[in-house]
């Protein structure tokens, strides 16, 4: 769910984020593959 963790807080009856962090935003192996691909190499400028 791509919706800010406030939103997702207040939903949810949450006071703070802890549940939701510790509980149901876990990350997926796509999520991990497309962060490792869009990451910059070292001394690379943006273009």
């Amino acid at each position: 769910m791509d919706q800010p963790l406030k939103v997702l807080c207040e939903l949810g009856g949450w006071k703070t984020p802890h549940t939701i962090l510790q509980c149901y935003q876990q990350a997926d192996e796509d999520q991990l593959r497309k962060v490792l691909q869009d990451r910059r190499k070292p001394g690379s400028r943006p273009i």
